[in-house]
């Protein structure tokens, strides 16, 4: 074979499938567009999963890709084996309602044995066990039966991606790398082929004939066109042509590994290999996570990134690596990958700062984190038990910042197992606790206590150097606070700030010669302010000098929000009246929630009034501006007060311009321009007489809007799926056409239009939930129309309804009940019923969820005999309803459901008396 670079090997495939009439479609995001069900972009299918399914119209029936994917599952074995990544690139052709086996069996023995250079003797095949038709098509095309293996649904059944969508069963390429390659008893214990656990064979080709969709129940349904799904792994596929043993000594990860060893002094060799590969992995998977909006976070998709950092940086100890190194890798691999990824260099900066940002946060705890393990792990042992608990490893991911999963790892290499219930429970504990404990300890213990105020230092820095003044624990005063030991410090001056205002505390960390504190709130009593937390080590005393660091990050939001809060309040006051008061907020990382006095609930117009407004503030750029002036001075200068704030002597004034003028001690961006976007996600009443905002402010709301359009795109596909369904091709018209930007375009719009880009998005997004409700109403009718017409001219249905048939001199009488009918559905039943006898009385009923319906005709020809609205009149009366009618047709219904086989016997009766003289 031909040494083929992983850019070479890249093109060969795309260029082939190109040649053979497909369309190249550049790789997705690496977050899922309209898929909630999955984390991230795990395969090359899924960006086309609605077009296997048939939920959208087709733009081409046959594509190629190289998409970027990630996945975790195996996580713990990234590094320790050859082949696991959790970043990968998948080369893919697809074919929708186009070819099949044969064509796709063709191309993938072709492309790889005559394009790829993969010698054809080498080559297996392997097919799902019943699929006969797969087998003798790789026969046809000279593969002899003796290379040819039947594998079970745990190997070659694949799909779907995510909790639905298109899957079936799959034929895979094995390569034979040679008998060296096995281990030592295979094919003396077994047979060694393909399914065999060894090295020898090595899988480099899937082709999914996707023949089914399964629903979110896990039930499978025929595809109404079936379609081509070839997952081939660039990586693993350099592996076999480059003649290496690892995808990690392919040339492009190779290169990076070159840039590790420049930065840690150390050799990649055997004994280093697992952590030099585990950053070569996680730098990629965070560099293309980031690049794509995804950040690290506490929950979610940005809980796995947080992990993929901190294990990165865990495994980096072990090259001697104790300081922020993985934002100094991240331009290196970006220039290896930028020419096919170019968003790569495009977002760089913002994931250089990202990076370092995470690793000097875990930094802070994980030299002393360690170390806790180290003695919980001893004292695990020492109890005999061989259960890492729950209780333990909540406390190191609550306090030291370790997920969960690393610490599962971790106490593996001392032969511990996790309690993994355990931990799920304390997590489950601390979500339902809240932080109002520490606040009415505060209130009721700190009241009256006596010393200087505390400096805030935090409008200008977020670390500085200041004096401890007073310890208070167990609910007294004490002058020292020791490892492991909970409560409250107080310093001459400190950055953090305090809760007030609606902005809730910061939170970070407390330093001194090796002693660290880990504040978890800020509070305020009086101007004392009270860092509120746990001694993670060492201890502190009354007098220490010590170093205090806010937590950037959290600061940065709260910023946003804040002064999003600021101009939301400006623009309530302008647009609405000065009739405006602020009744509540807070100002969260999260989010921002406004309470105000406002009589009547806000129209959608001035609510988008509102957030243009704030948005048309923020492309200003407008500069924020404080002073600190004398109180009565402030109140001279028009500046709006909270209601609920309490001023001294001087208050601090805050301005933006002409659109804002407040009293407030809260932290704020230095320009409205740095916010970046606004939007209102809700308006609602809290109480009588006021009005609540919920918004959000800066990225949060690119994330926003990426959520909102990916639950839009599910919708729809969904509906259009329900449509073609239920309705066939004669539905398309029904179909939603609207095309729905993915995460990638949104990010784009915001970056070229800034916040102009929420009008656009968030018109799109009432458009299309307008759009989704009436063509949902649409359907709705068209089944409905469908069913009915169904029912009124199914010759089953007429044919039964005159078995129960009785004849009174000329004239027959026929009565059914149904199920789920309404009148409509029983007249038209009656009319198709009444042309198949000259004289003839319909009484039809149908039990419904809440009620009963009944419907009675006659002939003309009875008319004088019969009386059809007396008749339901009667019936009705039995119903607990009303009805009534003419004499040939009447119609009416009533709630007592249970009645409405003695409510038809009373009207056949009547009518039968009626037809029979009265008597």
């Amino acid at each position: 074979m031909n040494f083929k670079k992983v850019s070479e090997v890249r093109k060969i495939f795309l260029d082939y499938f190109k040649e053979k009439g497909h369309t190249v479609v550049p790789s997705s995001s690496l977050l899922p567009a309209g898929d909630p069900t999955l984390l991230f972009t795990t395969a090359g299918m899924v960006q086309f999963k609605p077009l296997f399914t048939g939920a959208v119209e087709l733009p081409y029936t046959r594509a190629t890709s190289a998409q970027k994917c990630l996945r975790t599952t195996d996580l713990e074995n990234v590094g320790k084996t050859e082949r696991h990544c959790t970043f990968f690139e998948m080369l893919g052709n697809f074919s929708f309602g186009d070819y099949f086996k044969e064509e796709a069996i063709e191309y993938a023995l072709d492309c790889s044995v005559n394009h790829l250079g993969f010698p054809k003797e080498k080559i297996w095949i392997t097919v799902f066990e019943n699929d006969d038709e797969a087998e003798k098509i790789w026969l046809s095309k000279g593969i002899p039966k003796e290379r040819i293996t039947r594998l079970g649904k745990k190997d070659n059944f694949w799909g779907p991606a995510g909790d639905s969508g298109a899957c079936g069963p799959c034929s895979e390429l094995y390569l034979d790398r040679g008998p060296e390659k096995a281990l030592p008893d295979c094919g003396v214990k077994y047979e060694c082929k393909p399914g065999c656990d060894c090295d020898r064979f090595l899988e480099f080709w899937n082709i999914v004939f996707n023949q089914f969709n399964q629903d979110t129940e896990g039930n499978l349904h025929p595809l109404k066109q079936t379609g081509i799904d070839t997952g081939s792994g660039l990586e693993r596929v350099a592996l076999l042509l480059q003649g290496v043993d690892s995808v990690y000594d392919t040339d492009e990860l190779r290169g990076i590994i070159g840039e590790v060893e420049k930065i840690s002094g150390k050799t990649y060799n055997e004994s280093t290999k697992v952590p030099f590969r585990v950053i070569t992995d996680h730098i990629r998977s965070v560099l293309f996570t980031v690049s794509d909006g995804i950040y690290p976070d506490r929950t979610g998709r940005g809980y796995v990134i947080r992990r993929l950092i901190r294990r990165a940086v865990l495994f980096a100890r072990k090259l001697d690596l104790k300081e922020p190194f993985l934002y100094k890798l991240a331009k290196s691999v970006c220039d290896i990958y930028k020419e096919r990824y170019p968003e790569l260099e495009k977002h760089i900066s913002s994931v250089e700062r990202t990076l370092l940002a995470e690793e000097e946060l875990f930094l802070k705890t994980l030299e002393i984190g360690l170390e806790k393990i180290e003695v919980l792990v001893s004292k695990t042992k020492s109890e005999g038990s061989n259960t890492f608990s729950g209780k333990d490893s909540f406390l190191l991911y609550g306090t030291y910042g370790f997920p969960a999963e690393m610490t599962e790892e971790i106490v593996a290499e001392h032969g511990l197992s996790f309690d993994k219930k355990g931990f799920e429970e304390e997590l489950e504990k601390d979500r339902q606790s809240s932080r109002e404990t520490w606040k009415a300890n505060k209130v009721s213990l700190f009241t009256g206590i006596k010393t200087d105020k505390t400096q805030f230092l935090g409008y200008d820095v977020l670390e500085a150097e200041s004096d401890l003044k007073f310890i208070f624990s167990d609910n007294k005063q004490t002058s020292t606070l020791k490892e492991g030991e909970s409560g409250v410090l107080v310093f001459s001056s400190s950055p953090f700030y305090p809760e007030g205002g609606g902005q809730v505390g910061d939170i970070g960390f407390i330093r001194k010669d090796g002693s660290v504190f880990k504040v978890l709130d800020t509070q305020k009593e009086n101007d004392i302010i009270l860092h509120i937390g746990t001694v993670l080590s060492g201890n502190f005393s009354d007098g220490d000098k010590a170093i205090l660091e806010v937590e950037k990050e959290r600061r940065e939001k709260l910023k946003f929000h804040h002064s999003g809060t600021h101009l939301l309040n400006g623009a309530l006051r302008n647009l609405l009246g000065n009739h405006v008061l602020q009744k509540g907020s807070i100002v969260s990382p999260e989010y921002l929630r406004f309470d105000f006095s406002h009589p009547s609930p806000l129209s959608v117009e001035e609510i988008r009034n509102i957030e243009s407004w704030v948005n048309e503030s923020i492309v200003r750029h407008i500069p924020v501006d404080t002073k600190v002036l004398p109180i009565e001075e402030a109140k001279k200068t028009g500046a709006v007060a909270a209601f609920d704030e309490k001023y001294g002597d001087s208050v601090r004034v805050l301005q933006m311009g002409d659109r804002s003028l407040e009293f407030c001690g809260g932290t704020h961006v230095g320009n409205t321009g740095d916010i970046g976007y606004f939007f209102i996600k809700k308006e609602s009443s809290p109480g009588a007489g006021n009005r609540r905002i919920e918004a959000v402010a800066g990225p949060l709301v690119v994330e926003t809007f990426q959520n909102r359009f990916a639950e839009l795109t599910e919708a729809v596909q969904n509906l259009n799926l329900k449509i073609k369904d239920e309705l066939g091709e004669e539905g398309s018209s029904l179909s939603i056409k609207t095309t729905i930007p993915g995460p990638d375009e949104i990010r784009s719009l915001f970056e070229s239009k800034g916040a102009d880009a929420v009008v656009t998005l968030r018109d799109l997004s009432e458009k299309l939930s307008v759009e989704l409700e009436e063509t949902q109403s649409k359907f709705l009718k068209e089944k409905k129309n469908r069913e009915s017409r169904d029912f009124e001219n199914n010759p089953d249905i007429i044919a039964k309804v005159f078995e129960n048939s009785k004849v009174i001199g000329t004239a027959k009488i026929v009565s059914a009940i149904f199920e789920s009918k309404d009148a409509k559905a029983l007249k038209g039943l009656s009319d198709n019923i009444k042309v198949r006898e000259k004289e003839i009385v319909a009484i039809l009923a149908s039990k419904n969820a809440e009620d009963a319906s009944i419907v009675i005709t006659c002939s003309s020809s009875l008319v004088g005999k019969i009386h059809c609205g007396e008749l339901v009149k009667t019936a009705c009366e039995i119903l607990g309803g009303k009805g009534g009618g003419k004499p040939d047709m009447a119609q009416g219904g009533g709630k007592e459901v249970s009645k409405v086989e003695e409510a038809v016997r009373s009207a056949l009766e009547k009518a039968s008396s009626s037809l029979n003289g009265g008597k």
